[in-house]
């Protein structure tokens, strides 16, 4: 059996500690606060980033696949992210992937997609559901979902990325591919970004611009 696999056995028979439910209520919790630092949620979600326990995955899967508002399941998916940044888990990407074609909610997608952004994304992680979310139609998951191929070791990503760039009209898809890029492209990408660091639209070409040096950098110096 796969290291990925452990997490996700027949989660109906999976109990969630205590623990786990109370800090998903205090994250989510209703109140009215002067300052956020007052805030019970505020002090909840700085708990939920030292987290680093993966023995956490099967239980959160298992919260997940019950039935819960859209504010908890956004609980639920910020603790595997910050889980999957701390411990650099490709397990906590796969487990989030698994949900992006579930969640319908724009808000809790969107959020479910950048927690991915800081996670490592290995060649073996299938990001397939992710690149359909590239042609999503509303902005703030399109933006996300090209956001979330940050980490990816898939050359499939920067393809598909490029893909996004032949087509788009919206300046912003361009700054966020840009932005990936200069994080996992290769010189493959170079004409596209060349082109783009033309543009008359002074985000588009500076991001471009940025790009094309983070990838010189990374595949082009003697």
């Amino acid at each position: 059996m796969d290291y990925v696999s452990l997490f996700f056995l027949d989660a109906e028979r999976v109990t969630v500690r205590h623990e786990l439910l109370d800090l998903i209520d205090r994250m989510t919790a209703d109140e009215k606060t002067i300052s956020s630092h007052d805030s019970i949620s505020w002090h909840a979600h700085r708990e939920a980033e030292r987290l680093s326990d993966e023995s956490l995955l099967g239980e959160l899967d298992a919260y997940l696949a019950g039935r819960h508002n859209k504010d908890k399941r956004m609980a639920a998916y910020f603790i595997i992210g910050k889980i999957g940044k701390n411990c650099r888990s490709s397990a906590c990407a796969s487990l989030l992937i698994t949900y992006a074609p579930k969640e319908k909610e724009k808000y809790a997608l969107g959020s479910l997609l950048q927690r991915l952004a800081d996670i490592p994304k290995p060649a073996d992680v299938d990001i397939g559901p992710l690149l359909l979310l590239l042609k999503d139609e509303r902005w703030l998951v399109r933006h996300s979902a090209i956001n979330s191929l940050q980490g990816c070791e898939s050359a499939q990503a920067e393809d598909e990325l490029l893909n996004v760039l032949a087509v788009t009209r919206d300046p912003y898809d361009a700054v966020y591919c840009h932005a990936v890029l200069n994080r996992i492209g290769t010189p493959n990408a170079l004409p596209a970004l060349a082109l783009n660091a033309k543009s008359r639209k002074r985000d588009v070409k500076e991001s471009a611009r940025a790009a094309i040096l983070a990838i010189e950098a990374r595949h082009c110096s003697s």
